[in-house]
C-alpha cells in the first residue's frame, strides 16, 4: 500500500507518470499499475488521464493532501529511527548478573553517563536471557554457553571457576591436594547448586565432586566475603574473586584441576540493526572487564 501511495503522490506532484517513475526508480508501466491498484482499493478514480494531460479528481485532491501528510510522518519516523541507530540517544535497557554489576559496572557507570548525556540507562540485575525479547532488553550479559545458536551475540572474553580459600582457613585446616580431598573440608556452596557438586577436570575428563558444608548462600559476593573471613572453601567465578586473589586475601587451590573456561557474551535481539547506543555500551563494558577476562 505504501508503494501505491508514493506512486500516486509523485504523479500528482510532478504531473507526469514518467517523471514519477524515474524518481521512484521503476518503469512507467509499473507506476501506472500501482495507481490502478490504489484506485481499485479506494473504489474511486483519483486521476483522469489521457494521451495529452492528466487531471486530479475531487477525491484525488483530498486524498493527495492526506497522503502527503502520511508520507511526511513516515519519513519523520524513519529519521527518528535512524537517529536512534546512529546516535547515542534514547533509552538503553541492559540485563546483567548482580555480581558483574556490583563489582565492575556500577563503580564505573558514572563515566558512561557523563560521556552520553542524551541516553537514559536502565540496568536490571539478574539473569535475563529468556526475557531478552519479552521484556524489551537491548542487550543481556550472559556468563555461560549459549543455549540457542540463533542468538546474536558478542563474545566479551572467557572466565573460569576458581576453587579458593583464605590463608587463615588453609593454615588451620590444610590445603586439599586433589578434588576428592574436599570431602574433609567445609565447602561454602551456592544455594542454587541443587546437586551439591563442583566440576573438575581429572585426567582430561570432567568429574563432578560432591561437596558439603555448613553454609549456602544465593550470592557469589556473599560467599566470597565469607571465605575471606576464614569460613571455608568456595568455588566461584574468576571475576568474582579476582581482586581477593591478587591481594592475597584468597588463595587459589586445585588449579591443576580447573575445568575449561566459559564464555561471557553480550546477547542482543538483532545483529543487522545493532544500534549505536548498544555498541558504545558494549565497548565500554568490554573495556571494564578486560583485566579480568581471558581473550
Amino acid at each position: 500500500m505504501l508503494e501505491q501511495f508514493e506512486a500516486f503522490y509523485l504523479i500528482v506532484k510532478l504531473k507526469n507518470f514518467t517523471k514519477a517513475a524515474k524518481q521512484l526508480g521503476i518503469s512507467t508501466p509499473m507506476v501506472t499499475r500501482r495507481l490502478a491498484k490504489l484506485e481499485e482499493t479506494m473504489g474511486t478514480r483519483l486521476i483522469n488521464r489521457n494521451t495529452r494531460k492528466l487531471s486530479v479528481t475531487e477525491a484525488g485532491e483530498i486524498f493527495f493532501q492526506e497522503v502527503g501528510e502520511i508520507l511526511q510522518r513516515i519519513e519523520h519516523s524513519k529519521n527518528l529511527v535512524r537517529n536512534l541507530t546512529h546516535e547515542v540517544i534514547g533509552t538503553l535497557k541492559i540485563g546483567i548478573p548482580i555480581t558483574l554489576n556490583h563489582l565492575y559496572l556500577s563503580p564505573e557507570i558514572h563515566r558512561f553517563i557523563q560521556q552520553y548525556p542524551g541516553l537514559n540507562l536502565h540496568i536490571v540485575n539478574g539473569n535475563h536471557l529468556l526475557n531478552l525479547l519479552d521484556n524489551d532488553f537491548d542487550s543481556v550479559i550472559h556468563c555461560s554457553h549459549l543455549p540457542d545458536s540463533n542468538f546474536h551475540f558478542r563474545k566479551l572474553g572467557m572466565w573460569s571457576k576458581v576453587t579458593c580459600a583464605s590463608p587463615g582457613y588453609l593454615a588451620q585446616h590444610g590445603k586439599p591436594q586433589q578434588p576428592k580431598d574436599l570431602a574433609a573440608h567445609n565447602c561454602l556452596d551456592h544455594h542454587d547448586n541443587h546437586h551439591s557438586t563442583w566440576k573438575f577436570q581429572v585426567a582430561e575428563k570432567i568429574q563432578e565432586v560432591y561437596v558439603a558444608g555448613n553454609l549456602k548462600m544465593n550470592s557469589s559476593i556473599d560467599l566470597k566475603n565469607a571465605a575471606v573471613n576464614d569460613a571455608g572453601i568456595v568455588y566461584l567465578p574468576s571475576f568474582t574473586v579476582h581482586r581477593e586473589l591478587e591481594e592475597g586475601n584468597l588463595i587459589s587451590i586445585l588449579s591443576e584441576y580447573q575445568p575449561p573456561c566459559i564464555p561471557m557474551c553480550a546477547i542482543y535481539p538483532s545483529q543487522q540493526f545493532l544500534s549505536k547506543k548498544v555498541q558504545v555500551f558494549l565497548d565500554f563494558f568490554t573495556e571494564i572487564m578486560a583485566p579480568v577476562l581471558k581473550r
